[in-house]
């Protein structure tokens, strides 16, 4: 399921390209023209890579989410509050969609995309923190395979060593903590 919404991002994406060409093309032409004509093809262009645009984003953030509840299994109160704050967002991208099927000239058109460009540099904040609590829940699954086999090995003094790096992960930034859960399978593998 996963990997058909990440296939479904890249579609996304290369049609909001395509979109996006073909209203510089329209604009273009209505700068160079002002016709009516070129007008109206202004408008239908700039409606077309404006929903273009939403739906790459919209895709995201149900990845995201999808992601979140099946990595972490929404187990604690961040993960909850998050997997709800990406279900509001999702909500806000879809009344986007039906504000961009309602424009009805340029003016409008830029005023809704300013405030869907400010509503986006709010959400980066919370793509950050759900990818932090991704990284978290992933990085937590792998301590709990390196623990299954720790518990099954020979005591040495390797093994020791992997043990002290495990227990510093649960108190270390995700980074951190990754770079000491790999520290510990190296160990291991030796």
């Amino acid at each position: 399921m996963l990997s058909v919404l990440i296939a479904s991002l890249f579609t996304l994406g290369s049609d909001y390209r395509a979109s996006y060409q073909q209203y510089l093309l329209a604009k273009n032409q209505y700068q160079q023209y002002q016709t009516e004509t070129t007008r109206l093809t202004a408008i239908d262009k700039v409606k077309q890579v404006l929903k273009s645009r939403n739906n790459w984003q919209l895709e995201y953030f149900k990845t995201l989410r999808l992601t979140l509840a099946s990595d972490t299994s929404i187990a604690n109160y961040p993960q909850t509050t998050l997997y709800l704050t990406l279900e509001d967002e999702i909500i806000a991208l879809e009344k986007f969609t039906s504000d961009f099927n309602s424009i009805s000239s340029l003016s409008q058109a830029q005023n809704l995309s300013e405030s869907w460009e400010d509503h986006y540099s709010r959400t980066q904040s919370l793509v950050s923190q759900t990818g932090n609590q991704i990284i978290k829940a992933r990085l937590a699954n792998f301590q709990n395979q390196l623990a299954l086999y720790i518990d099954t090995a020979s005591p040495s003094s390797t093994l020791d060593l992997a043990i002290q790096k495990l227990k510093l992960v649960s108190s270390s930034e995700p980074v951190i903590a990754r770079q000491l859960l790999l520290d510990a399978a190296k160990l291991l593998a030796l």
